[in-house]
């Protein structure tokens, strides 16, 4: 199952994770592995787990699972359930087991998510110095991310002929898996920002983003590109990530429609329904937003 675990990490390379979260994964399967050894030395495959396995691994980090022996916190033992669901999950579809052994057991419960998000005075930094480069491909690159809220891998999937801009109306269609395709349209900041990018285009690459060295951008080099102007602002929460949440705190804070957000977000359940549980992470307050509820009450 090393094999299949590799392909899992793969897989979550492709799909524009970060490294620091792919690595995350790896922690939490190499935890769990040495854990199900030290109880069943005759088991050489922790792939092979079964449910009573999961069930057992729950006990133990709810009792002295933890550091120093102690009792894993909250948020530890969700973090380690959500990852070993979705590693079960993976080598389920891929035909390597018959069941996800995960599934039917209880999940610990949730800590409450909270995703980084950058202020209107980080955005206004941060396309300040994207600006100062004079990188067209940056600046068309962070305003589809503010602006479309799209993921770091379909932003790299995106194919010219699938870009519909108009003088007052345009759209992309973004590519996801399964029922995640969705259209998702663009307003006039990131037109004009797709527009001035194009036009001084004179290669036949189908998609909308390409590197000096390929006809399609890269996951790394995106993230390559993010990081970039993070040492630069010194603004140290930015990553691909932080600007697709930004996208749906605001759209969130202003238009007040999970249904809305989650569909223009890609959260979408294996139905195809859109996802609203996930979309709520989007509904707690920034330190920012405390404070101008707080001075919208002021008497002076």
């Amino acid at each position: 199952m090393t094999q299949m675990f590799d392909s899992f990490l793969q897989h979550l390379d492709e799909e524009g994770l970060d490294p620091k979260t792919i690595a995350n994964y790896k922690a939490s399967w190499s935890k769990f592995s040495k854990w199900l050894m030290k109880v069943d030395p005759d088991l050489n495959d922790p792939g092979a787990a079964i449910q009573r396995d999961i069930a057992n691994y729950k006990r133990y980090l709810q009792e002295s699972g933890g550091r120093g022996g102690k009792p894993a916190t909250e948020s530890t033992m969700q973090l380690t359930f959500v990852h070993l669901n979705k590693i079960f999950r993976y080598f389920h579809q891929q035909g390597e087991i018959p069941t996800n052994p995960v599934e039917p057991i209880r999940k610990p419960r949730a800590a409450r998510r909270k995703p980084k998000w950058h202020s209107r005075n980080e955005q206004n930094a941060i396309m300040r110095e994207v600006r100062r480069s004079k990188s067209k491909r940056d600046n068309a690159i962070f305003t589809v991310f503010l602006h479309a809220g799209l993921r770091v891998h379909e932003l790299c999937d995106l194919l010219r002929d699938e870009l519909v801009m108009k003088e007052r109306s345009g759209s992309v269609y973004v590519r996801g898996k399964g029922f995640r395709d969705r259209e998702v349209p663009l307003n006039a900041d990131a037109r004009y920002a797709l527009e001035s990018y194009l036009a001084d285009r004179d290669d036949k690459s189908p998609y909308v983003f390409t590197s000096e060295r390929s006809a399609k951008m890269s996951v790394r080099g995106v993230q390559h590109i993010v990081e970039k102007y993070r040492k630069r602002t010194g603004i140290k929460d930015l990553s691909c990530h932080s600007l697709r949440h930004t996208f749906g705190h605001e759209l969130l804070s202003e238009i007040k429609d999970l249904q809305k957000v989650a569909m223009l977000m890609g959260h979408f359940k294996e139905n195809g329904d859109p996802n609203i549980a996930m979309t709520m992470i989007y509904t707690t307050p920034s330190k920012e937003d405390l404070e101008a509820a707080v001075e919208s009450i002021s008497w002076t």
